[in-house]
């Protein structure tokens, strides 16, 4: 810890309380993890009252992680190919931190040592619409590829509403809403308005908006800046995962080129970085996270389009959605998205397909096919849901996945064998929702806990509750919860008691309606 560079460092650091997370990473960064007393030095520099502050370094558990710690991922898919045996190995060297996700599962099992990704990342992936089989290094690059034509020559916002409803996106995100009505809907709205990209991709198995990011950085920045002169919106703001230091550095220079070409003039356009919590990928929990706060989510109404960032109304969009304007708008653009396929494939990695595609058409003709006998798939993410091999010919839309009760989520598509036993990844799973709730909620605080617990001793053949009780909690937690978080945690679960049965027979028959 350099505490002799604190005093310089405080001097160079804003004072507005919305600059509070990165003034806190910066502390991490520069000087160490964060203590009692560093948090007391910054608080006292930015005028917040000391408790506020240490508040939010309790929330975000990365602020107190020293950054060139070793971190092994020990999520769904890494657990399922050895995280556990690469977390036991690292441990005979010194201190380890298990994270249960840290976003690239295609490298499973992987660790990070600082900012370093291990292994080294490779990149597997295809033309599209999105062109991610070319990287852009640089602005020039970018524009020899077709890319800055919109924002030189700036179509209505009127027309570019009309097309978005026309093509029929919806956020890639996970919610699925419709992208015109949402740009209608800020649009209605009085300026000043706020725009912001949700760049905190924390599914597990979801590594789709880092390829973005990291490989074509200036077309998000060419679509985001676009949505910042529809909207009339002189700020902007991305908030970034903590855990994507290479798009961390990638979306910095492409900044730096934008400004220094003119493309932000009377625009500023700011990068935020998260401290590791998923929960802050809840749109408005990612606001309360920027405003300087815990990133917990707030009630709804009134919706970020009319209330959002700092009051104001504020366009929210995911990375992908944005990614795909620009080809709506030149035209010829074709219903797709981006699938992020790991697991026991022979190639793991992020494909653009059709939104109908089938799981098994995802497997062989775009991942090379399945290296071992498949024992569950996970559509679209861990809230998504687990199905069996008879769903490996169902269409991944929400209307055809809806009747096996799952749904494609943020596409976060994972594939496990027959040898990674089906009560191990359910708990995997419930135990990522345990660590990640913010708990405000309690049937998600303490149902999520619960939840594991139950699994990890049905491993064992012991029943922790019986059956009916278990669905009580279920339901209470979907009614209660006041965000995705807990709302969509008992769907692999329900999954689960729906198409493997048998293993919860300790439980006892289900409570009959």
């Amino acid at each position: 810890m350099d505490v002799l560079r604190l005093p310089a460092l405080l001097a160079e650091l804003p004072i507005e309380r919305t600059r509070l997370l990165d003034n806190l990473g910066r502390i991490r960064r520069e000087v160490g993890p964060l203590t009692p007393e560093l948090a007391d030095a910054l608080a006292d520099h930015m005028s917040i009252r000391r408790g506020e502050v240490h508040e939010v370094v309790s929330f975000y558990s990365f602020l107190q992680v020293p950054v060139d710690a070793v971190r092994v991922c020990t999520g769904p898919v890494c657990d399922c190919l050895g995280g556990r045996e690469l977390l036991a190995r690292l441990e005979e060297h010194g201190p380890v931190v298990e994270v249960p996700c840290l976003g690239h599962c295609e490298l499973a099992p992987m660790h990070t040592v600082g900012d370093r990704i291990l292994p080294e990342p490779t990149y597997r992936t295809n033309a599209g619409f999105l062109g991610l089989d070319q990287v852009d290094a640089t602005l020039g690059d970018y524009e020899r590829r077709g890319g800055l034509a919109l924002l030189r020559d700036l179509p209505p916002a009127a027309r570019i509403v009309a097309e978005l409803k026309a093509s029929g996106l919806a956020g890639y995100g996970g919610a699925g809403f419709p992208t015109g009505v949402k740009w209608e809907a800020v649009l209605r709205e009085r300026a000043p308005r706020i725009v912001v990209v949700n760049a905190d991709e924390g599914e597990p198995g979801t590594i789709k908006d880092r390829y973005v990011m990291e490989r074509r950085p200036h077309l998000l920045l060419e679509a985001t800046v676009l949505a910042m002169r529809a909207m009339e919106a002189a700020e902007g703001w991305i908030y970034l995962r903590e855990e994507y230091a290479t798009a961390r550095t990638r979306l910095t220079e492409a900044i730096a080129e934008f400004r220094a070409a003119g493309l932000l003039d009377g625009l500023s356009l700011e990068l935020v970085v998260g401290a590791g919590a998923y929960i802050c990928g809840e749109e408005t929990a990612m606001l309360e996270s920027m405003e300087g706060r815990r990133g917990m989510p707030r009630l709804k109404p009134p919706f970020p389009s009319q209330f959002g960032f700092l009051g104001r109304p504020t366009l929210i969009q995911n990375v992908e959605t944005l990614a795909h304007i620009p080809a709506i708008l030149r035209g010829g653009w074709e219903p797709v998205r981006l699938w992020s396929v790991t697991g026991a494939v022979r190639e793991p990695g992020c494909y653009e397909a059709p939104l109908d595609v089938t799981a098994r058409q995802l497997i062989d003709d775009y991942a090379g096919g399945a290296t071992d006998e498949i024992c569950a798939i996970v559509p679209g993410g861990a809230a998504s849901g687990i199905l069996p091999p008879s769903a490996l010919d169902v269409p991944l839309t929400r209307e055809a996945l809806r009747g096996w009760g799952a749904g494609p989520g943020s596409a976060g598509f994972q594939v496990f064998p027959a040898s990674y036993p089906l009560l191990r990844l359910l708990e995997v799973t419930m135990r990522f929702f345990a660590e990640e709730s913010c708990q405000k909620c309690t049937p998600c605080r303490i149902g999520n806990r619960a939840l594991t617990h139950v699994v990890e001793r049905l491993a064992d053949g012991e029943a922790e509750m019986p059956r009916w009780q278990v669905d009580e909690w279920l339901e209470a937690m979907e009614a209660t919860s006041i965000c995705g978080l807990g709302q969509g945690a008992p769907i692999p679960v329900r999954n689960a008691f729906r198409y493997w049965p048998e293993l919860f027979a300790p439980l006892g028959e289900p409570q009959l309606a």
